[in-house]
């Protein structure tokens, strides 16, 4: 059978064969084996998915009778409404006294700080008309350079979500009621002079402290109140880090790295990219050195790892370990320099050779990394992850000292902490003051031990305090067991400041007024103080401004007087100045003496911060909880992430519920089959399992909280744990195979040799696409087109339409991309897009118009694994365009694939013509239909983009290349008199990317960034041979290793 191409017709046989032989890209296990799962079959076998047609009523979840009139009367409305124009018939509010800022249609930005999540992080806020719309990040701020993480684009949906507390609350009997400021300040304060005078301790439990003046406060409410003692705490902290370095050089602060400035990089179990440190600059920072255009500079990233990260993913060469034999890595690499140095070495330890051979890395990995250390000392950094055990962090800060890596330390700056953070000891001592009824006040500052550390602030022991107070955005587990529960104010509802760097500090300031009848927690405090009789709304702002004016503007030397600056640092957003910082590198090689080898026993459980909801503090925020996870592409739930020989001696598959014993407690949790997983280790993310978190967090995933005691390598790493199946079963929804084109035809024939062993061939007509390109550093240096070698003409019968002006194109490269979401999370703020829920995820109806595909290369033991961003390509050819029916999808004249709304009638045809599988339909209006309606409120509806339209029930949708802000641009450009430039636009997703992957512009200048990358040898458009003839260019992706060949791969 003749299986080729004949590009004269243009045409392929495709004969129905199936495949046995194996991809050399492959999205799930799945996809490997050539299997699938029931849930699978339900998203793909289905073009008109299941429920598409019939809009059952009652097969949805949490609808009412009354709810069911509602829809069939708002259907009738719709009927009468389809005969009238398609626009919103509100009412409209003119203000009384515009505000002197405030010009209609235009937006206004202002800068702050996040302060309530620790990170500190310079924003910058768009309001319309006075609503707070987005937040970016803040370009002027030196550390964040106008990069925010998704966790703080996504907390604007927290200030609009309607489930916060919105009055204050006291207990009456068991429940807790709506009460009145006046009221119970009264009643507090009243408690805090009985303890005070009694001697009983006042315990103030708070997150991270990252605010100077928040922490002035706290000591001018410690002179107030004598007996109060102040307790910081986070799930995820580093102290161990801080404790290392202590016992390490003596010093107090462990130091910054400077990345950018290194040629290899060896990071044991450090998720430096994800979660671990200021990760926006370490993602520009790494990626600096990982540019296409300067090759011969491209660093070297080891990664050991024993669970599967996104920094990991992004290594050269990943070292899959157990966790007890993490200090036998880095102990074998310190007696390889000690020795040779004449320096004290580590006995008792496993070789590196020895540690290669047991779990099958690649050939070359362990002398390659020994060879990388050895010559490049002074340019090679250990780096450890905060979750490791303090001997770990010893050894790694000894071995950082036999390298060199102090060149690589930061000596001009340290970090700052504004509070320290509390010891394990502290938090104890905390805990066993309560229990014994010795704090007669605790006061719990947007923090939740009930949920965090279970086992000492149970219900019982909470008792004991006559009055507990929670002070929070949202309900939580411990509010439950509190006395007062007070709502607090947003982040860009309130006044403040940040300081997490030496001679760097931010400001923050109210975007809008509370929404709600709620407080800054620090004004909650200074009221108290001040015996709550004269609280104003500016309490807070004014003992801030003159904290400023009296002991920070001072020590500033500057030569303005203090209001110009006040207001220039307001409008900037943060300030800079020379500060000494003190950094001790000198190691003392006698702390590692006495660290002895780790014990394996039974299964290892690594406990795991998750990427979007953290410690599980956003677990009520829609948009966080459907992002799928960067490795599992899991949404909505946690699992046990364990490694395909694991489930294969548990004899589990996915979704199968396996019990874990760990500590003295006993867990049922889901299995996700995590190819590169080290065997006999269970990965689980923590901060699910909540159980009061509102309408979009209860309920969602397992918590495993209870694992944590002092019985561990540390509080995230632990040994001992027994596993056994329990036979149940539970549904776990993952989005990476939801919009892959059928697998069913091969274009070449599976061979076989004489024994009948599969030889080649066998591809389908899915793995035949080249969308994953890559080849590594040296065949790049040593053939720059190496890549563009395998392209080829594609014919055509039709002339190209000729763009003379301007046409919009973007470009993304593949080495700087690190598949973090944030792109993904700006653009659903940017764009109105639904969050649908998990039930509709699970067949296939997420709404997001950018996806980070994952795809992994070589066996499910040890892969690599390789991201792309994938959304609408905007074609020329767009095969979308000529199937609609009612031409509802156009395109313009500079480029542009463009959505009617109001043409579209929901047909569907685009979608299915759609190579790229980029389009989304809205199978119901998913804001009305998810939890109820609880995004469908007067709330949230002020949240929404005003720029872009909110798409209704029937209509297809897809990115648009932010029409919107190249709207605002030309419009700002023919006011000015002068011609739209491709540099004055730049996209959502463009903005949030910390690693500046993202390129947009003109495609017809030549000189533009975009332009260059489209022409650049690494440049390639996925799927270009069907001649559609997309608009996103990607940049192949170039790997510092020596066993990848060059890869034009197809899947």
């Amino acid at each position: 059978m003749n299986n080729s191409v004949d590009k004269n017709k243009n045409q392929i046989d495709l004969p129905v064969v199936k495949s046995e032989s194996k991809p050399s890209h492959w999205r799930s296990l799945d996809e490997y084996n050539n299997t699938s799962t029931d849930n699978q079959l339900k998203v793909k076998a289905n073009e008109f998915a299941e429920g598409a047609e019939n809009f059952d009523i009652g097969s949805k979840s949490k609808v009412s009778r009354r709810k069911f009139m509602a829809l069939m009367s708002a259907s009738s409305a719709m009927v009468m409404a389809a005969c009238t124009d398609y626009r919103d018939k509100g009412e409209i509010v003119p203000y009384a006294v515009k505000p002197e800022e405030v010009i209609p249609g235009i937006a206004n930005f202002y800068a702050s700080t996040l302060t309530s999540d620790g990170s500190g992080q310079g924003i910058l806020v768009k309001a319309r008309e006075g609503r707070p719309i987005l937040i970016e990040g803040n370009p002027q701020h030196p550390i964040s350079k106008g990069k925010l993480d998704a966790n703080g684009i996504a907390r604007i949906l927290d200030m609009y979500d309607p489930g916060r507390l919105q009055r204050p609350r006291k207990i009456q009997g068991s429940k807790l009621v709506d009460s009145d400021w006046k009221v119970i300040d009264k009643e507090i304060i009243q408690s805090l002079n009985s303890a005070s005078s009694s001697g009983k301790e006042i315990a103030i439990f708070t997150g991270k402290i990252v605010s100077p003046t928040y922490a002035k406060l706290i000591e001018d409410f410690k002179v107030k109140y004598p007996t109060t003692k102040v307790y910081s705490y986070e799930l995820f902290n580093d102290n161990n880090k801080q404790i290392a370095w202590k016992k390490s050089t003596g010093g107090n602060n462990y130091p910054l790295i400077d990345l950018d400035k290194a040629a290899v990089i060896l990071s044991i179990d450090s998720d430096f990219l994800g979660t671990d440190g200021n990760v926006n600059e370490n993602i520009r920072q790494f990626t600096t050195n990982r540019d296409f255009e300067n090759p011969t500079s491209y660093s070297r990233f080891y990664q050991v790892e024993g669970s599967y990260t996104l920094t990991g993913s992004n290594s050269d060469y990943r070292l899959r370990l157990t966790p007890e034999n993490y200090l036998d890595v880095v102990a074998s690499l310190v007696n390889h320099f000690a020795s040779k140095q004449g320096k004290p070495t580590m006995s008792g330890f496993k070789s590196l050779e020895s540690l290669a051979k047991e779990n099958k890395w690649k050939h070359e990995a362990a002398s390659k990394l020994l060879s990388d250390l050895e010559s490049n000392r002074g340019k090679a950094i250990v780096i450890g992850g905060k979750q490791l055990p303090v001997d770990l962090h010893v050894a790694i800060n000894y071995l950082n000292d036999l390298i060199g890596a102090s060149e690589l330390y930061r000596k001009s700056e340290s970090n700052f902490n504004a509070v320290s953070l509390s010891s394990d000891d502290e938090i104890a001592t905390l805990a066993n003051n309560v229990k014994s009824g010795n704090v007669g006040v605790l006061i719990n500052i947007d923090i939740n031990p009930t949920y965090h550390l279970p086992y000492h602030f149970t219900a019982d022991n909470l008792k004991k305090v006559k009055t507990v107070v929670s002070l929070s955005e949202f309900e939580n587990e411990t509010s439950n067991n509190s006395n007062y529960v007070l709502g607090i104010n947003h982040d860009i509802e309130s006044w403040g400041d940040a300081k997490i760097r030496t001679g760097v500090i931010s400001t923050q300031q109210p975007v809008i007024a509370p929404l709600y009848d709620t407080r800054q927690r620090e004004a909650i405090l200074l009221n108290w103080m001040n015996g709550g009789e004269n609280y104003s709304e500016d309490i807070y702002h004014k003992y801030l401004q003159s904290n400023w004016e009296t002991n920070i503007y001072p020590s500033l030397n500057r030569s303005v007087p203090f209001k110009e600056f006040w207001f220039a640092t307001l409008h900037d957003g943060v300030t800079t100045f020379n500060e000494t910082s003190i950094v001790s590198t000198e190691v003392n090689s006698s702390s590692v003496s006495g660290i002895k080898p780790t014990n394996k026993s039974n299964y290892s459980v690594i406990l795991q911060e998750n990427y979007f909801i953290r410690d599980g503090r956003y677990a009520g925020n829609g948009f966080l909880q459907e992002s799928a996870h960067p490795i599992t592409k899991i949404t909505w739930d946690n699992c046990a992430m364990i490694s395909p020989a694991t489930a294969k001696e548990l004899n589990v598959e996915i979704g199968d519920m396996i019990e874990v014993a760990l500590n003295g407690k006993a867990i049922d949790l889901p299995v996700l089959i995590q190819p590169g997983m080290a065997e006999k280790v269970i990965a689980v993310d923590l901060g699910y399992g909540r159980t009061n978190s509102g309408a979009i967090g209860n309920g969602v995933g397992f918590d495993v909280t209870p694992f944590m005691t002092s019985k561990g390598l540390s509080k995230w790493i632990y040994t001992g744990a027994t596993v056994k199946p329990t036979g149940n079963k539970y549904e776990l929804v993952a989005t990476q195979e939801h919009h892959a084109l059928d697998d069913e035809f091969l274009i070449t024939e599976v061979r076989k040799n004489a024994e009948g062993e599969v030889t080649g061939g066998g591809e389908t007509f899915a793995r035949a696409r080249s969308i994953i390109q890559e080849t590594t550093v040296a065949n790049y240096i040593k053939n720059p087109k190496i890549l563009k070698e395998h392209e080829h003409d594609v014919f055509s019968i039709t002339k190209d339409f000729e763009y003379n002006n301007m046409k919009w194109a973007m470009s993304i490269d593949m080495n700087k991309c690190i598949g973090c979401n944030a792109c993904s999370i700006a653009c659903y703020v940017e764009n109105n897009i639904p969050v649908v829920g998990k039930e509709e995820v699970g067949v296939g109806r997420e709404m997001g118009w950018i996806r980070i595909d994952r795809y992994f290369e070589g066996s499910p033991e040890d892969p690599i694994m390789s991201n792309q961003p994938m959304l609408c390509q905007h074609c020329d050819n767009a095969p979308c365009e000529n199937v609609c029916p009612v031409v509802a999808t156009t395109h313009s004249k500079d480029g542009l694939n463009q959505m009617v709304y109001n043409r579209c009638v929901g047909t569907r045809y685009c979608g299915n013509n759609c190579p790229y599988k980029v389009r989304r339909f809205n199978f119901f209006d998913f804001r009305d239909n998810l939890a109820n309606g609880h995004y469908k409120t007067e709330s949230t509806k002020i949240m929404m983009n005003p720029e872009v339209t909110i798409r209704a029930r029937g209509v297809m949708e897809k990115c648009t290349f932010c029409v919107q802000r190249i709207s605002q641009a030309r419009q700002n450009a023919k006011e000015d008199g002068r011609t739209l430039k491709g540099s004055d636009v730049t996209t959502a997703c463009q903005d949030a990317c910390p690693a500046n992957a993202i390129e947009f512009g003109n495609a017809n200048d030549k000189d533009s960034r975009v332009a260059m990358m489209r022409e650049h040898n690494l440049g390639y458009h996925v799927l270009d041979y069907l001649n559609v003839k997309p608009n996103v260019t990607y940049l192949a992706k170039l790997r510092n290793s020596d066993s990848l060949g060059v890869k034009s791969e197809h899947h």
